[in-house]
């Protein structure tokens, strides 16, 4: 699963779920009383304490004050006697009055949406309040937790929990969530699709660093993360990785712009693997040019005179986002390339989109990628599109058998800039397994009817003399990487939290 990551810390644990919890046919004093009036003013007013308790600093007070100027405008308490009027019960009025006010601020824009969500929040913790729901009791044993937001007063209570780290399915880097818990110091992924897919005891790997999660992972990646917490532990600063005499470039793989600083912090040399979906999972329609530009030119920006090597949007799932037409053919139906096509004004504007990041930052080498071709015409009409847009470079991933064929190869080589191999799915395929129901170890790919593609795909790329990258998981993992370098790879791409224990391990 992937979000965007907060913060550069990893954290490993077990899940406990969280859902917000929203008002039930139950009413207090009967509907409109003035004793269930009284009721509601001092369930506001119990909230309003609560938030005036949570320790504040610089980042966080005005998301609070905020917060408390919501709970106290007479237009709220207006608007929840007129819901009270017409026949609604107490917890109905309270809802239905917090929703219409966080309507209003959704209808205004991104940056009051955001606020949308703190209004919704405050809501809920009303009509607690009004039913006698006691404050959740988190485990005494420390966790992961899972939930869809948390605001100021969960946070706060929080800090007395034996939490280690947080994901949500909603917000995104600049969320009020995102904020509160790099305020707190608490590696998070937010925006996460499928978190509702966790249950409570899973076992987790939170990659704030790539925005990673991991559920029920393999004891390879628990091995890799828990050497990468022992490095950070001992540095507690900046995790520079050392210049190395590596024959390859490290790179790292990122879900989002709010990754990007980390990346260099630990000493990426580019970026092998931006993952774009973040912007368009969980939409009801495409995000705009503007939105587009903004997100790519920020990782640009972080990597001056380097590599950063973006992947068009890849579907992974089995629910097609509402504003994209079905690819149904084959079994890579609605994956990959293939679902691109099927939506070329999508795809027209990312590359247009990409384009102009360019311009913005001129100085980073910006390469794009397509998604798991199945066919070299699909490799062609990429970087046929890429390059009438003025991008440069523009190569495809290899992910699937069909095109590790020595003809294939040769014709997509010859049209290419760059290739590069994701080992994940190449895998999974190769081996004909479905790693959604059955996850894959890492060393699965050095099975010798994988490797033996993967070194058939770097040979032959070697011979056009074409980059030629692994961006998958396997490129984390020391032996492997060691066979891929040995073999003439010349990147490597990994979470940024890896790559002081791979070079460590490599040097």
């Amino acid at each position: 699963m992937v979000g965007a990551g907060v913060g550069t810390a990893i954290a490993i644990g077990r899940a406990f779920t969280y859902r917000s919890e929203t008002y039930v046919s139950w009413d207090l004093e009967g509907a409109g009383s003035n004793r269930g009036l009284l009721a509601i003013r001092e369930a506001l007013n119990e909230v309003d304490l609560e938030l005036a308790k949570v320790d504040s600093n610089s980042e966080t007070i005005d998301i609070i004050e905020a917060m408390r100027l919501v709970l106290n405008d007479p237009a709220l308490l207006l608007s929840i006697k007129e819901f009270l009027a017409d026949g609604a019960n107490s917890q109905r009025a309270v809802s239905g009055a917090f929703k219409q006010a966080a309507a209003t601020l959704t209808n205004l824009g991104e940056y009051f949406a955001e606020r949308a969500n703190d209004v919704l929040e405050l809501g809920n913790k009303v009509i607690n309040k009004l039913s006698g729901r006691k404050d959740i009791v988190w485990p005494e044993e420390p966790f992961i937790l899972v939930a869809d937001n948390v605001g100021p007063i969960e946070m706060n209570n929080l800090a007395k929990s034996q939490i280690v780290g947080l994901v949500t399915s909603s917000g995104s880097a600049t969320s009020h969530t995102a904020i509160l818990a790099r305020a707190s110091g608490l590696p998070a992924v937010v925006s996460v699709l499928g978190s509702d897919l966790i249950t409570n005891g899973n076992q987790l790997i939170l990659d704030s660093s790539s925005g990673q999660v991991f559920v029920e992972p393999d004891e390879v990646e628990l091995g890799q993360y828990r050497q990468a917490m022992e490095v950070n532990l001992q540095t507690k600063s900046l995790r520079i990785v050392k210049q190395h005499d590596l024959p390859v470039q490290l790179y790292a793989n990122l879900g989002s712009s709010s990754e990007a600083q980390t990346a260099r912090e630990f000493g990426a040399q580019g970026v092998g693997l931006f993952r774009t979906e973040l912007l368009f999972l969980g939409e009801k329609t495409a995000p705009s040019l503007e939105q587009q530009v903004l997100e790519y030119s920020r990782v640009l920006a972080e990597f001056p005179d380097q590599v950063v090597i973006v992947r068009v949007l890849d579907l992974d799932t089995d629910k097609p986002l509402p504003f994209l037409k079905l690819a149904e053919k084959g079994k890579y139906a609605n994956r990959g390339f293939q679902a691109l096509l099927a939506n070329p004004v999508v795809l027209e504007a990312q590359l247009m989109a990409l384009s102009m990041a360019q311009r913005i930052s001129p100085k980073t080498k910006l390469w794009v990628m397509a998604p798991m071709v199945t066919t070299a015409e699909q490799a062609r009409v990429f970087v046929a599109m890429a390059h009438e847009l003025g991008l440069v470079n523009a190569g495809v991933m290899i992910e699937v058998p069909e095109v590790c064929q020595k003809d294939v190869l040769n014709e997509i080589l010859e049209v290419v800039d760059f290739v590069s191999i994701g080992t994940n799915d190449l895998t999974q395929y190769t081996l004909g397994q479905d790693r959604l129901t059955s996850p894959l170890p890492v060393s699965d790919v050095r099975k010798p009817e994988v490797m033996g593609l993967i070194e058939l795909v770097i040979s032959s790329a070697t011979e056009h003399m074409k980059p030629v990258g692994i961006c998958g998981e396997a490129a984390s993992d020391p032996e492997s990487a060691q066979l891929f370098i040995d073999y003439g790879v010349t990147s490597l791409s990994v979470s940024p939290a890896l790559l002081p224990g791979l070079v460590e391990k490599l040097t």
